[in-house]
């Protein structure tokens, strides 16, 4: 999208903020992207005022969950700069004003009713990776009539996840889909083996829970541990009666569950009821 909009625009910046974990530094890495120099007593939000200002432009800034409490200076650079357009990608909104979101869903999976030969799965997006990654460790890998079943079953065991299917189709080598999901009871030490240059986080789907876990405050993460209780989830009011029975979060158990489903961690759904369900969709240990 960004490469389309070079012919439109006076530049388009991709910033990287996966190595940086600190919000004051995400000034300085977006004015070094740039180019531009701070100069004498002026911060790097002023010298991207500055530069920006009068330019169409447009930054895409990746794994800004991490910086989050950096949002509210690109709200001022939105401010300041009338022609400036940001994108974000972040497990959780920005929440400033002009932000709309744009969920990016899981890969569809196959129908239950779905025919599932070989001719039928090879047209499922969450199988047509989980085939490709397979193939990178295993050049002979082929999808067959035979083995199409457990590819679709892998692939909705996994939520259509791309990181966990890409994990599980690094197996291939050693295990056939048959197997692969027959171990699939206990996923994490199936999905294992991401590559090398791929971030920690992203190696094995234990990094990918550890990282996203070790960015919840005290209470969120304590929040988190309480409702792993509940297998397959669960209705607001019972994680009201497991997680506050002492009062230990008051009146803000609700924003404290509300921050957990905007980070991703918890996946809300309507009820029969009318009612709303919580799930985790970190997945099983």
């Amino acid at each position: 999208m960004a490469r389309g909009l070079l012919d439109h625009v006076d530049g388009a910046y991709f910033v990287s903020l996966a190595a940086i974990a600190d919000p004051n530094l995400v000034g300085s890495t977006l004015a070094q992207t740039l180019g531009i120099r701070e100069l004498g007593v002026k911060t790097a939000l002023e010298s991207l005022k500055e530069h920006l200002r009068e330019k169409r432009v447009l930054l895409v800034l990746d794994n800004f969950e991490q910086v989050v409490e950096a949002a509210p200076l690109v709200a001022e650079l939105l401010e300041s700069c009338l022609y400036l357009k940001v994108m974000a990608t972040s497990r959780m909104p920005l929440r400033v004003r002009g932000e709309r979101e744009f969920p990016v869903p899981p890969l569809a999976l196959a129908a239950p009713d779905c025919n599932l030969a070989a001719e039928f799965v090879a047209q499922v997006p969450s199988a047509t990776l989980f085939v490709q990654r397979a193939q990178d460790v295993k050049r002979d890998f082929v999808l067959t009539d035979e083995n199409a079943p457990a590819i679709a079953e892998i692939c909705a065991r996994l939520d259509g996840l791309p990181l966990a299917i890409e994990l599980a189709a690094a197996q291939a080598k050693l295990l056939s889909p048959q197997a692969m999901l027959a171990r699939l009871e206990r996923r994490l030490p199936l999905l294992t083996g991401g590559a090398r240059n791929m971030p920690h986080r992203q190696q094995t789907m234990r990094n990918t829970i550890e990282w996203s876990y070790s960015l919840l405050d005290t209470h969120a993460a304590k929040l988190f541990r309480w409702l792993a209780v509940f297998l397959g989830g669960c209705s607001v009011e019972a994680a009201e009666a497991v997680c506050n029975a002492d009062g230990a979060f008051g009146a803000d158990l609700l924003l404290e569950m509300g921050g957990l489903v905007d980070k991703n961690l918890l996946h809300c759904i309507e009820g029969l009821d009318g009612g709303a369900a919580l799930l985790d969709v970190a997945g099983d240990p």
